[in-house]
């Protein structure tokens, strides 16, 4: 039975997340990337991913599944700068989670993968914009600025996830 919280998702502490936590660290740290903020985002960021109903969100506007860029820039238009805000954030993870870990699935499907990349940077810098005031901004500044070392690092993730070796010390050594 998975440990569940209120909010419908998967606890940090449950296998899952500590997989997640441990497998995102050893990823950045594999191209040297040591920004505990960003490690801690991204890992949480897959973790709330498993449900693929946090991935696919419906729009507020349209009811619509969101799946794809312009779906997220169709309802950015004529909403609230706190829906806004929310829907760029949410566009920037999903941006971050394709490029990094499903680059194919953008290239089998048409997609430019460097097209996914811009536009999420554009949107995680678009939240900068909107937290300007708030400490926030410095930290998605910072998600815009080290985009491609995220996506460097979900890419050496996804390896490890495949891997037989690694999968065996995390069944047995690592995530229990």
């Amino acid at each position: 039975m998975m440990d569940i919280g209120k909010s419908g998702q998967i606890s940090e502490t449950h296998s899952l997340g500590r997989f997640f936590r441990s497998s995102t660290e050893s990823a950045f740290e594999a191209i040297g990337f040591r920004d505990r903020e960003v490690i801690e985002y991204v890992w949480k960021m897959l973790l709330r991913f498993v449900h693929v109903d946090q991935l696919f969100r419906r729009g507020r506007k349209s009811g619509e599944r969101l799946e794809h860029v312009v779906d997220f820039l169709t309802e950015a238009r004529g909403v609230d700068s706190v829906s806004v805000r929310e829907v760029k954030r949410h566009m920037g993870d999903v941006c971050l989670f394709f490029t990094g870990l499903y680059p194919e699935n953008l290239e089998h499907k048409k997609k430019n993968p460097e097209f996914y990349v811009s536009q999420g940077k554009a949107a995680y810098y678009h939240v900068a914009e909107i937290d300007a005031l708030r400490p926030s901004a410095r930290f998605y500044r910072k998600l815009t600025d080290r985009f491609e070392e995220c996506v460097l690092a979900l890419h050496i993730e996804r390896q490890f996830m495949h891997d037989s070796f690694y999968q065996y010390i995390g069944r047995h050594f690592g995530v229990r």
